[in-house]
């Protein structure tokens, strides 16, 4: 048997039974909800004449985990924790999820939610001890009007959702999902109408809103580590013509700039490692790293991490590093680069699921690279008394200047309202002011005024992915 659920949305009256009964069942904590009964309304009265008509409705929708044929939770997961059973049922083995709540962003449903009492993500598992028992779910156990069902597919009643297009699928459940979820829907009238149509019990259904405080590690981890991966690059040509110059072992000059980078990998790894709700099954993120590109983006963090030590290695042995390990290194950067931002690139994430992501991270790099490089190269400079040549320092400014530009343009029109966007430009422009001076005034070299650039460079790149991950479910297109 390959088991789903059925609902008659006709004569569900909303008492949420089914909701509370799977509370219940699976001892919830607040802000947890594996079932919930969505209210719909809309419609509004009309005058016709010397009449008033109505075309006011109301129904009400009861979901949970939909244990879909191509669950999006279980292709994600980087620890390999979601099982699809035989029976249909998509089971999340709570023992190897490390808490990452990857799966929540993903589904298009919203299912998997996170349990911060347990440490872990949760789900409805179709109440499968109850199954093997021969009893029904909690939530179709307790509905009084029996609106809510289970069964066979080949003999579920209604509207299949996974025969049917997703642009056919009730409000609110979203068009651009393709997981064919196994429910059946036997529709409400309203349904089927062109009015419009609100949810009328969001909070309720979202008691907990996203956070970024909760966010936080993860903007840690991206920031440092892109800044780290253009600090490599940076260091590969910015630096060359200094230590050529230097007359005595300039094994010191060249770690400097690569320590920088090493405790930059390394602090973005522990502020990965401390959003994890359950650190102990952190050993298992890398079990799904054909599929999941949470799994890649650490993989290639590892690899880069390795790659940063051969070199530093290479410098305190041979005193330089070699063309062919900094270029491999290089490379696992760009992979680093390449599969973060593809991990925000998610259906269900519509203000991340754009070419955007992709290209603002590969410029975030550049940029945090080049301008925390540019006041190492300064002290360096100071410290050796080797006076730069001003093409090299015109070759930098210059740099900065236009990709500071490409972060002015790829900012969504539409954001520009919001403060932090706002505090953001500001900075962005003050950058680009005292750049610009660096390049067309003679008094001002950029030499000098490094340190302050890449403070304000870094602050309007933190708000930036502030705003980025407060953006989620706005539609940046």
């Amino acid at each position: 048997m390959t088991y789903a659920f059925s609902f008659d949305a006709r004569y569900c009256s909303g008492c949420k039974a089914c909701q509370a009964a799977c509370k219940d069942k699976n001892n919830l904590p607040a802000g947890v909800l594996l079932r919930r009964v969505i209210e719909v309304s809309g419609g509004s009265w009309r005058q016709n004449g010397e009449v008033w008509n109505n075309t006011v409705f109301a129904y009400n929708l009861s979901v949970s985990c939909m244990h879909c044929i191509h669950p999006k939770c279980a292709g994600v997961c980087p620890t390999n924790a979601y099982r699809v059973r035989e029976d249909g049922i998509v089971f999340l083995d709570s023992t190897k999820c490390m808490g990452c709540g990857y799966c929540e962003w993903a589904c298009p449903y919203g299912a998997p939610q996170y349990n911060a009492e347990a440490g872990h993500m949760t789900k409805c598992d179709f109440c499968i001890d109850n199954l093997e028992q021969g009893l029904p779910p909690a939530c179709v156990a307790a509905c009084p009007l029996r609106v809510l069902d289970y069964g066979e597919m080949t003999v579920a009643r209604g509207q299949a959702l996974w025969e049917s297009s997703p642009n056919q699928h009730p409000y609110p459940l979203p068009t651009y999902s393709h997981t064919q979820p196994r429910l059946a829907i036997t529709p409400h009238p309203s349904m089927n109408t062109s009015e419009t149509k609100t949810v009328g019990n969001l909070e309720e259904i979202q008691p907990r809103p996203p956070s970024n405080w909760e966010e936080l590690p993860l903007m840690i981890f991206t920031l440092l580590t892109q800044m780290a991966v253009g600090g490599l690059w940076a260091m590969t040509w910015m630096f060359a013509l200094l230590w050529s110059l230097v007359q005595f072992d300039a094994t010191w000059l060249r770690l400097l700039p690569s320590t920088l980078i090493g405790i930059s990998v390394g602090a973005g790894m522990i502020a990965s490692f401390a959003h994890l709700g359950t650190k102990k099954n952190a050993w298992r993120i890398l079990s799904n790293w054909r599929r999941s590109s949470l799994s890649k983006e650490i993989l290639f963090t590892i690899l880069f991490a390795l790659g940063w030590l051969s070199t530093a290695l290479e410098i305190l042995i041979m005193h330089r590093s070699t063309f062919e390990v900094t270029a491999i290194t290089l490379i696992f950067g760009l992979g680093l680069i390449y599969n973060m931002s593809q991990v925000y690139r998610l259906r269900a994430a519509p203000g991340w699921n754009n070419w955007r992501t992709n290209v603002s991270f590969m410029v975030s790099a550049l940029l945090l690279g080049i301008s925390v490089m540019a006041p190492v190269l300064t002290h360096e400079s100071n410290l050796t008394r080797i006076k730069l040549p001003s093409t090299q320092w015109t070759t930098i400014g210059t740099s900065i200047l236009i990709l500071l530009l490409a972060q002015l343009a790829l900012i969504p029109k539409q954001y520009f309202r919001n403060q932090n966007v706002m505090a953001r430009l500001g900075l962005i422009l003050l950058a680009l002011t005292a750049t610009a001076a660096s390049l067309f005034v003679p008094t001002v070299q950029l030499s000098l005024i490094a340190i302050p650039i890449f403070v304000i460079i870094f602050s309007e790149e933190a708000i930036g992915r502030w705003v980025f991950y407060a953006s989620r479910l706005v539609d940046a297109d």
